[in-house]
């Protein structure tokens, strides 16, 4: 009597552990692709990834203004670099490489010109104000040693040819002016990158006397078509940069409709 009692008792509890090892067995197996049928079956399967919503990067964005904001002339500079002359190569190649310009035509061209190479360049600067602008040359000439006591000089070119060829493909439009934006944005590129490299730089324009330029393409053998457009003299710091005032932004220089 007291045996069947207890069978009777122990008999619920048997059959709930029966169930529990019938439902783990087939989960366990679900979960583990015992199942020719499920889909889940196969070691590389992988739970699809849905792309979240991009942030807004705030910090990214107000370095690169800093960066902006830091670029400035500077006139005095050593004959010293801080960084070697792989990384200057490095960085004309990519900006050069990534500047945009108009249709893609990318018509800027770039001279590195370093060490005695660099000193040549302002010897003929020095000549050619002498001979077209003397009466200007003993105020110049300070700013002409202060260029060639500098590191390095990029020459910045438009190539002519390749706007020939991108006019007559599309009459009428104005690449000229838009290769002067071209040239624009790879030069504050490249300056803004070295500024961030620690290095110095003036934007210089003595391709406006007719010499310097002719001398220029004769003394490094460069296309008649290349246009000199401008020289970044660069190097290392040797002062702060001038200080610098600013207009009103908002209301005079900044217009802003439909808010």
């Amino acid at each position: 009597m007291v045996s069947s009692l207890r069978s009777s008792i122990k008999a619920p509890q048997i059959l709930r552990v029966i169930l529990f090892i019938a439902l783990a067995s087939l989960l366990y197996g679900y979960f583990t692709n015992s199942n020719e049928n499920n889909p889940r079956k196969g070691r590389n399967f992988r739970r699809p990834k849905f792309p979240k919503a991009p942030k807004q990067n705030i910090t990214m964005a107000s370095t690169y203004l800093q960066a902006i904001a830091g670029r400035r002339s500077i006139y005095a500079l050593q004959k010293s670099s801080t960084i070697s002359d792989a990384r200057i190569q490095e960085i004309l190649t990519e900006t050069i490489k990534y500047s945009p310009s108009s249709f893609n035509s990318q018509s800027s061209r770039a001279v590195l010109l370093l060490n005695s190479e660099h000193d040549k360049l302002w010897d003929i600067g020095h000549d050619a104000i002498k001979n077209n602008l003397p009466d200007a040359y003993n105020n110049l000439k300070p700013k002409l040693d202060g260029y060639k006591a500098a590191y390095g000089t990029v020459l910045w070119f438009e190539d002519q040819e390749t706007l020939d060829g991108m006019k007559s493909k599309n009459p009428g439009m104005p690449f000229d002016q838009w290769s002067e934006h071209s040239i624009g944005m790879l030069q504050i590129h490249t300056w803004d990158t070295f500024s961030l490299e620690g290095l110095g730089a003036n934007l210089q324009h003595y391709n406006f006397i007719p010499n310097f330029s002719k001398q220029v393409k004769e003394n490094w053998s460069l296309p008649e078509k290349w246009d000199l457009k401008g020289q970044l003299v660069f190097g290392t710091p040797n002062g702060a940069p001038r200080e610098k005032t600013f207009l009103p932004v908002e209301g005079t220089r900044l217009l802003v409709y439909g808010q």
